[in-house]
């Protein structure tokens, strides 16, 4: 009768012990679970009214505005309302001008992206270019995309997928090109890629 009890408690305490290891087991597992951080994705900054300028040898030779800039870690950049790139020439004069809907810069290849309605307009040439993405390259000095786009002179209006300009837009190289140009006075029709400078 006294082993019977014995093997009883022997039998209790040992299922007690496995039951207080299970529980400690458990509570383990959710205290790591809470210190799992989550890394944080968002902006690190957020700033109004921004207004960026590039000069050279003392000169401003572009500025950038924005309503509203956010800054991430990687150094990223978004601008998620309407930004406004003004091209000036040597003199300070405003020569070119573009806007588009929203943009961001990206840190690791150094590029804007302008977006959304972007408009991009030579004063000097009367020139005007209309596309849903137009990439500025700062280094480079150049403008591009790969989307549709049409470029109006007062002598042309074409029509295209994927160009190429200069950032003062003299210069431009098209591809997949539609529309109606003038060569020597004449009017001729071209659906090949086009190079053109304008004088």
């Amino acid at each position: 009768m006294m082993n019977g009890r014995l093997k009883n408690i022997q039998h209790f305490i040992v299922s007690l012990i496995l039951l207080l290891f299970t529980f400690m087991a458990i509570s383990c597992e959710e205290k790591k679970k809470k210190s799992i951080r989550v890394q944080y994705n968002g902006p690190l900054m957020s700033t109004d009214n921004l207004v960026v300028a590039f000069s050279d040898s003392g000169y401003t030779k572009v500025k950038l505005t924005t309503a509203r800039q956010l800054k991430f870690q990687n150094e990223d950049e978004v601008y998620p309302k309407a930004v406004y790139v003004t091209f000036y020439d040597r003199t300070g004069v405003e020569y070119s001008s573009l806007r588009g809907d929203s943009g961001r810069f990206e840190r690791q290849s150094g590029i804007y992206k302008v977006m959304g309605n972007v408009f991009f307009f030579n004063r000097v040439q009367q020139q005007s270019l209309s596309t849903d993405l137009l990439i500025w390259s700062p280094v480079q000095k150049k403008v591009y995309t790969d989307k549709k786009f049409t470029i109006k002179t007062p002598k042309e209006e074409l029509h295209g997928i994927g160009m190429e300009a200069d950032q003062d837009f003299t210069h431009y190289t098209m591809r997949k090109t539609k529309g109606t140009f003038s060569v020597d006075s004449l009017a001729a029709q071209t659906d090949t890629a086009v190079d053109t400078t304008s004088y």
